[in-house]
């Protein structure tokens, strides 16, 4: 696999792409701030933040910067992966998907692996790396088809399972989303059904359970390490949800499966 450009790009003054515009690689590009024009084989596209921009080699490109503070990830690549994965499925050219925050930490370490100097680059974790990118991209697509709930309320989302073992506020929540709290919780509500301190707390009580069941941490480690930061009050929504105190499910679990 080669890797050409990949990082990521905040323009704090007008931009054009500087480079020929016929492709002769891959380019995927995915929006995280402000705005820009792109330009594919002759169609215009307005990119936000969220959208991806996925293009070929042999298309023509070019990107405008007309505003500024625009910030955008991008990786040019080639190789036989690439291929194999345009080829699985229809490839839109632009697809709005939840800016994840363990997408763009994947595209980090892909950035901080092709920085290195060649004798020391393993192309074994580079392409493992874009693999993995590429895999994720495909389920934040298929999960934008599929789904019907708005753009904003999957990236307050993917906020709170990114901090739900941090104290984090509602407000925390709407800062990240650029709404107010008030509009968060009922865009939240609406969509999902659930509260935010809801949809956090479902999530911390899958960690301790899974904790409880593979790990030999004790009963207060684990409140602590899911997120409940208190024991009595982990007791207390634990059993509300299990039925059965965390000792009593712990004992279970152990008992069925040492059968």
């Amino acid at each position: 696999m080669e890797i050409g450009f990949c990082g990521y790009s905040y323009h704090t003054t007008s931009y054009t792409f500087p480079f020929p515009n016929q492709l002769e690689t891959y380019l995927i590009r995915l929006q995280t701030e402000g705005t820009a024009r792109v330009v594919v084989n002759g169609e215009t596209y307005a990119a936000r933040p969220g959208d991806l921009l996925l293009v070929r080699p042999g298309d023509d490109y070019a990107l405008h910067v007309d505003t500024p503070a625009s910030g955008d990830y991008h990786l040019f690549c080639l190789g036989a992966p690439l291929d194999a994965w345009w080829e699985e499925a229809p490839r839109q050219t632009m697809t709005s998907i939840p800016i994840d925050a363990r997408m763009l930490s994947l595209w980090q370490h892909i950035t901080e692996e092709a920085r290195r100097p060649a004798i020391d680059q393993d192309e074994r974790i580079i392409e493992t790396l874009v693999q993995a990118l590429l895999f994720m991209l495909d389920r934040a697509m298929h999960e934008n088809r599929m789904n019907t709930r708005p753009p904003v309320v999957s990236r307050m989302m993917r906020y709170i399972e990114s901090h739900v073992t941090d104290d984090f506020k509602v407000a925390d929540v709407a800062d990240a989303v650029g709404l107010s709290v008030s509009r968060t919780v009922h865009l939240f509500k609406e969509a999902t059904g659930l509260t935010i301190i809801a949809y956090a707390q479902s999530i911390r009580l899958q960690l301790a359970e899974e904790q409880m069941r593979y790990t030999q941490h004790s009963l207060e480690q684990i409140a602590e390490q899911s997120g409940f930061h208190s024991y009595p009050y982990f007791h207390r929504i634990f059993k509300r949800k299990y039925g059965v105190a965390p000792g009593v499910y712990r004992t279970l679990q152990q008992k069925n499966e040492n059968k």
